[in-house]
């Protein structure tokens, strides 16, 4: 999985200062990022944050 969408997306929030969350569904390998209907289930992360676990999650795939 390559997850270009995301990481541009990310980029450009990281870039232009965004303040969101995300959260990354392990099991359904799904992001969402939230807004008002977060329900405590998965983790958050900040864009800084979810772009360096896609890149963990690709060195994982790499490897395996």
């Amino acid at each position: 999985m390559k997850y270009n969408n995301i990481k541009g997306i990310l980029r450009k929030q990281i870039e232009n200062n965004v303040k969101t969350f995300w959260t990354y569904d392990e099991e359904q390998k799904e992001f969402t990022q939230i807004y008002k209907n977060y329900t405590n289930e998965l983790q958050i992360f900040t864009p800084e944050q979810l772009l360096r676990r896609i890149q963990t999650l690709e060195e994982d795939e790499i490897s395996v």
